[in-house]
């Protein structure tokens, strides 16, 4: 079908739906699950890899407190291109809402209950989802779902229903050379969370900085990406920083790391079973300031933000 060759070029059409499988070379899957009363986050992440030869995965689940990361790689992964679907067995599965990881000395079992969802002529975030050939699509679909389960993590049992949850796709040829990136709920409203990412993006030659942010306050999301926004951001020294500009909002967000050494988390490359890494604090700070129609609209601060920076330096 035409639309299935459309989406293996990593776009999709209007009033499409992103989360199948585009068949893309990588595709990476992340949950993020925050208990702001226990102040805990746990994070569970898959890739997919289509190409070369027989396809493979990469499982990684990462806790704060704990400072614990688990991961491993396996043959024959695959995500579903006609509903949301992943297969990793026996590591990760996640179909009909449901996400069960099993892995080493880590067991999480929780519904993912979202709320209803609407198609936009926008399939994921921004314009850029409808180019085709981009090296990299990111697409924050999950901010305010339920969350019922647990998790078994090293000699710790952790309630996980009520938590938070947040929820994004990507796919492409690959990760971008370079990124940053940041998410948190926890804020002193639980109706505020926000997402955001910027690295290289394009191909060949026509690849340049671009960076983007969602935001959700209250029922309202409001996405801020070139080029209906002017968007600015980088991450150097553990200190993150974004303005975003656009019609009727602008955000300032400062981002700081968490004091101590970040992990170090797997991703992987277009090798199979071979690894990079980024770097991310799971329980970071991240100060927001939101303006509408040039008013002050809310100021807050997240002591559990994810900040991440990729690809990390290779260890001597």
């Amino acid at each position: 079908m035409l639309r299935h060759w459309w989406r293996r070029t990593g776009a999709d059409l209007p009033w499409g739906d992103p989360l199948p499988s585009h068949r893309s070379p990588m595709e990476g899957y992340l949950w993020r699950f925050t208990d702001t009363a226990r102040s805990r986050v746990l994070l569970v992440a898959c890739g997919v890899n289509h190409r070369p030869g027989r396809p493979w995965g990469t499982v990684v689940v990462a806790a704060s407190p704990l400072s614990l990361v688990r991961s491993t790689t396996l043959d024959g992964a695959r995500a579903d291109s006609d509903r949301f679907a992943v297969h990793a067995t026996p590591a990760l599965t996640f179909a009909q809402n449901r996400l069960r990881v099993c892995l080493a000395d880590v067991d999480l079992e929780v519904s993912v209950l979202p709320p209803a969802r609407r198609r936009t002529v926008l399939p994921a975030a921004s314009v850029f989802s409808l180019v085709p050939g981009l090296n990299h699509y990111w697409h924050p679909y999950l901010f305010d779902g339920r969350v019922e389960g647990a998790a078994r993590l090293g000699d710790e049992h952790w309630d996980l229903t009520g938590c938070q949850v947040y929820a994004e796709k990507s796919w492409g040829r690959g990760f971008p050379p370079a990124w940053w990136w940041g998410q948190a709920h926890g804020f002193d409203r639980p109706d505020v969370r926000v997402a955001f990412a910027g690295g290289l993006l394009g191909r060949g030659r026509a690849t340049v900085p671009v960076g983007g942010l969602v935001l959700g306050l209250g029922d309202r999301r409001i996405e801020l990406f070139p080029p209906a926004a002017i968007v600015r951001g980088s991450a150097r020294a553990d200190r993150w920083w974004l303005t975003a500009a656009g019609p009727r909002y602008r955000v300032r967000l400062t981002g700081e790391g968490a004091g101590g050494p970040p992990l170090r988390l797997p991703i992987p490359t277009l090798i199979p079973h071979h690894l990079g890494f980024s770097e991310q604090h799971l329980a970071g700070e991240i100060r927001l300031e939101i303006d509408r129609a040039g008013r002050p609209l809310y100021a807050g601060t997240s002591r559990l933000a994810g900040l991440e920076t990729g690809p990390a330096p290779r260890s001597p």
